[in-house]
């Protein structure tokens, strides 16, 4: 980085600073602080921070650091805003030890701006559900006053309640008419995580109507809330754009070229990275790939981490030995999106709530291996048509339920010739947000008590 500086091991382009808070000056606007916090961010906040970049909106992109290795953070070059990025916490540890470096490492944000002598307000913005997006907006609030934004707000899972049945059939046709009711815990901690980003955010930006009813009831101002779709329908759209993304990924797994199509599979949320639910998985899988049908299972970190501690290495061979291809993750996030909007992918199993998105948008098949999702329009708000890819939970019950689900889905959608893309998460939804933002004027700052005496 040009003119790059070190305050407090938090690392900045001075220059980038510089000129961003001159610009925020000059125009008397507020100064956005776009946070990349996970590999999500990464993808879904490209197309706010180039659309920011086209209207000429003062802000600086900041890095918490949280996700460092290059797989999960390549989507900066991919999507075209690497160079944009102008400050890293670089912020290590476990969630509590995050959240302690999160806090000293916005302090010396904070120092860092105003040394710039910037008197319009800092206003961060931050995305989804992640550890940081939950702990930054109220660390903000207390050291500055300042309220945050929210991306992806209203966020809840949801899941039908009942006693799930055993048979794999009746589970998935009975689902979508089931009472549904949330899960306000799930995901761990997604699920605390996105509510606390909301509490000290004063806009909040819903993906869909059933968002917003989720905020309202939890006594949010309708005013706050904005219904604009999701970030993930403007990713698919630049993921598609990025050229020799999938032959990258053939060069890498040469049998995703010669076999198919495919059943892709990942999973990595704490719930599933349990030895039973792994050993369900794993059993499933491979049940269904002993029938024929090709499976491809991509192995996520957390789900290496979970194999490895609990001393699974020899289930996963056997899973390789009964015909499924297991792959290192993939090389980039336009080569999943362009492998999955590709012939070669029938369907997806995954407890990502990403890919439950872009699987939608894309008219690809998904089955959610959880017994609730925070996407559940993906399931009872469209029309239930093979021809519309659909949604369906497949929890990691045992090897033989998965199995059949998987079974009966296969067996749905191989009719079907032609997908047709969801239209639930609209189109240029970055360039909706940053209008909705360059007429966002900030509450006053509530001026942080004075430390006490002594203190």
């Amino acid at each position: 980085m040009a003119g790059e500086s070190s305050i407090s091991a938090l690392r900045a382009d001075e220059d980038a600073i510089a000129r961003a808070v001159r610009a925020a000056e000059d125009m008397r606007r507020p100064l956005l602080l776009i946070f990349l916090a996970t590999r999500p961010c990464f993808i879904k906040l490209a197309s706010l921070i180039h659309a920011a970049d086209a209207v000429g909106a003062p802000h600086l992109v900041v890095d918490s650091g949280q996700h460092f290795e290059e797989h999960l953070t390549a989507a900066q070059h991919e999507l075209g805003y690497g160079h944009r990025i102008a400050v890293h916490l670089d912020v290590r540890g476990d969630l509590i030890e995050r959240s302690g470096d999160v806090a000293f490492k916005l302090k010396a944000l904070a120092a860092l701006l105003s040394r710039h002598r910037l008197r319009q307000p800092a206003v961060p913005v931050v995305s989804g559900d992640t550890s940081t997006a939950g702990t930054i907006p109220s660390l903000w609030y207390l050291h500055t006053g300042l309220r945050s934004v929210h991306v992806e707000a209203g966020l809840r899972s949801e899941g039908p309640a009942w006693r799930w049945p055993a048979s794999a059939s009746e589970a998935l046709s009975g689902q979508r008419a089931a009472r549904w009711v949330r899960f306000p815990d799930e995901p761990y901690p997604e699920g605390l995580c996105t509510r606390l980003a909301s509490v000290a955010s004063d806009v909040l930006f819903a993906p869909v109507e059933r968002n917003r009813r989720h905020l309202q009831a939890e006594a949010y101002r309708p005013e706050q809330i904005a219904i604009v779709g999701s970030l993930s329908s403007d990713a698919v759209i630049l993921a598609r754009q990025c050229t020799g993304a999938l032959d990258a990924l053939l060069n890498q797994a040469p049998r995703l070229a010669s076999g198919g199509p495919w059943l892709r599979v990942d999973v990595h949320r704490r719930e599933n990275m349990t030895a039973p639910k792994l050993r369900a998985l794993l059993d499933g899988i491979a049940r269904f790939a002993a029938q024929g049908a090709p499976v491809v299972l991509v192995r996520t970190n957390a789900f290496s981490r979970a194999i490895d501690e609990h001393g699974l290495a020899e289930h996963l061979a056997d899973a390789e030995r009964r015909g499924v291809l297991v792959t290192p993750p993939w090389p980039s996030y336009a080569s999943v999106v362009q492998f999955l909007a590709s012939p070669r992918c029938h369907m997806i199993l995954t407890d990502s709530g990403g890919l439950q998105e872009e699987a939608h948008a894309l008219g690809t098949p998904c089955f959610t291996a959880r017994r609730s999702t925070d996407r559940p329009e993906t399931i009872l708000d469209v029309a239930d048509s093979p021809s519309l890819g659909g949604n369906r939970l497949l929890p990691l019950f045992s090897g033989a339920f998965i199995a059949d689900g998987l079974t009966i889905g296969w067996s749905r959608h191989a009719a079907v010739s032609t997908r047709t893309p969801g239209d639930l998460y609209g189109r240029e939804v970055g360039a909706a947000m940053m209008k909705r933002l360059c007429a966002y004027q900030p509450r006053g700052a509530v001026s942080p008590p004075a430390p006490a005496q002594g203190a």
